[in-house]
């Protein structure tokens, strides 16, 4: 039996390949594939990024007391080459303390008396610029250090003028050039009070002693 189409060629149905369907498909597959490779490599370079960091943050774990006595040494090492360099200041100064006690004695006016002449040391707040190691800038910081002093306590009583000021002290030491020149006057104190019933000033001076200072 022979089939005859009689329909004029613009209408018959078109009859299309199937291979460029099958090309897509496939070349979707692909691009699938290629996907999921990258997807499971990309998670395979996360894991063994997160098992660096877990090892390395276990090394640091047992090297923290490593740290700790690291700097608990340089803490320690800070503070003794600030005692060192105290040392050194003074023994550099070569103070004749006989020379200075005469002097204090000079300086002294008759009704003031004294009960304690001692060497010691305070702590004072300074700012320094320190280079940061991190930003490589220089920074300003504070720090504790530990200064030589002289402390001078005592009283004073009623001098001529009827006054118990310790003004005319402090005045005497500060326009004397030779005990200026290594004493600078830092913090007086001073309170009214009674010694044997008799009305008298109580004075603490504290003078730091200079660096570079000298006694004649």
């Amino acid at each position: 039996m022979i089939d005859i189409n009689l329909l004029p060629w613009h209408l018959r149905p078109i009859k299309r390949s199937p291979v460029p369907y099958v090309a897509s498909l496939l070349a979707a597959g692909l691009v699938l594939l290629a996907l999921a490779g990258m997807s499971v490599d990309k998670q395979r370079q996360i894991g063994e990024q997160r098992a660096i960091l877990k090892d390395s943050t276990e090394k640091l774990q047992t090297l923290q007391d490593i740290v700790d006595e690291f700097e608990r040494l340089e803490t320690q090492k800070v503070e003794l080459a600030e005692k060192v360099s105290i040392i050194n200041e003074i023994l550099a100064d070569r103070i004749i303390w006989s020379r200075q006690l005469w002097n204090v004695s000079r300086l002294t006016p008759d009704n003031f008396w004294f009960s304690s002449i001692a060497v010691k040391e305070k702590q004072f707040t300074e700012t320094r610029k320190e280079m940061n190691p991190q930003t490589k800038k220089e920074e300003i910081k504070k720090i504790t250090v530990r200064r030589p002093i002289l402390e001078l306590t005592g009283y004073v009583i009623e001098g001529a003028d009827g006054t118990s000021d310790i003004n005319p002290l402090t005045y005497n030491m500060q326009d004397d050039q030779e005990f200026s020149g290594i004493f600078q006057l830092d913090l007086p104190k001073f309170q009214d009070t009674l010694f044997e019933s008799y009305k008298v000033r109580g004075f603490t001076l504290e003078y730091l002693i200079n660096q570079g200072g000298r006694g004649a």
